[in-house]
């Protein structure tokens, strides 16, 4: 439940920031959000990203606690997270469920999931928008091992 902070200059750890659900495993920051993977609660959370930088103003023995994180509820196991290009949509591989979450930004709500090979780690979606790429590593001989290719059509 922390992101480490680290001056890039002069490659210093500086602290970390708490606050949001425990379990981070992904961080993605665009149009002025950053968005957090939480894997084992099985969520996506995301805060504007002044804010949280914000927060980084305050730090306390090397810890600072962020507050006002928006959550939406995937299914568990949520690794992998990307928005399409233009933002509206934010896709979760969440492992445990062997699915494709699609979030919708605007009112960050689950709006679907896609079943995919076995436990989906990696994603990513092409530059048009139009294709998500998801990699499964599969578990005991349980499918894996793959790529997995969508077509999105979106409804706007």
């Amino acid at each position: 439940g922390a992101i480490a902070i680290i001056d890039l200059q002069t490659m210093r750890y500086l602290g970390r920031v708490t606050g949001m659900m425990p379990n981070v495993r992904h961080l993605v920051i665009q149009d002025g959000w950053i968005y957090l993977s939480i894997n084992n609660g099985g969520a996506v959370q995301r805060m504007r990203l002044d804010k949280f930088i914000g927060f980084l103003s305050s730090f306390n023995n090397r810890r600072v606690k962020s507050e006002g994180w928006q959550t939406c509820r995937v299914p568990k196991g949520a690794r992998t997270i990307s928005l399409t290009p233009d933002g509206r949509y934010i896709f979760a591989a969440c492992n445990f469920s062997s699915t494709l979450a699609i979030v919708k930004t605007d009112s960050f709500k689950l709006i679907g999931e896609i079943p995919v090979d076995s436990y989906p780690v990696g994603l990513d979606i092409s530059n048009d928008g139009k294709t998500v790429y998801v990699t499964s590593q599969g578990r005991n001989d349980k499918g894996g091992n793959a790529v997995n290719l969508f077509t999105v059509e979106y409804i706007h």
